[in-house]
């Protein structure tokens, strides 16, 4: 058992090192963080297919579905590890998604980057809209960041990185035997 939390260790490590920055367009360019919220933004999510989730949101989602687990990914969709990761998320939710809440968490600055994103086909993964506030919360600090809430809501783990399909289903496994 030792050995394999080693193991999940250096690969969790290793992973974080190829995690995209959390730094794009006003922030990376102009070397200041754009602090005035965007209500326009938040206000219209695409007709409801990307919900909106901030922090209340996400909070009420967690006491709404205790019982269980949930695996909570930050990403974005111009970052290159995210759009990989993606479909193992999808293959998860596919696989495990009876047993596991799976929520893809985009904190893309607007919601049409979605749209766009997804315009070649559907997608089998609930996905959400957020913004930085709900990254700060979870200290989110490189995308992709997945964020892992044991059955009663209680954070349990956040890591970023890209986690493959095994690695997803070992973290499953281990969620849901207690």
């Amino acid at each position: 058992m030792n050995i394999f939390r080693r193991i999940i260790v250096v690969l969790a490590l290793s992973l974080a090192l190829v995690a995209c920055s959390d730094e794009s367009g006003t922030e990376a360019n102009t070397g200041q963080a754009d602090q005035t919220a965007k209500p326009e933004l938040i206000a219209k999510p695409s007709g409801g297919k990307y919900p909106y989730m901030g922090v209340a949101e996400l909070d009420k989602y967690l006491a709404d579905n205790t019982g269980k687990p949930t695996m909570l990914f930050f990403w974005a969709t111009w970052c290159p590890s995210c759009k990989q990761e993606i479909p193992e998320l999808e293959q998860l939710n596919t696989t495990h998604g009876d047993s596991v809440n799976i929520i893809a968490l985009s904190v893309d600055e607007r919601v049409e980057d979605l749209d766009r994103f997804f315009s070649k086909g559907d997608i089998n993964l609930p996905v959400y809209w957020g913004d930085q506030a709900v990254a700060a919360k979870y200290k989110v600090e490189a995308i992709p960041t997945m964020v892992i809430f044991d059955k009663t809501g209680k954070q349990i783990f956040a890591q970023a990185g890209v986690f493959p399909h095994s690695m997803l289903v070992a973290m499953v496994k281990k969620l849901t035997e207690q």
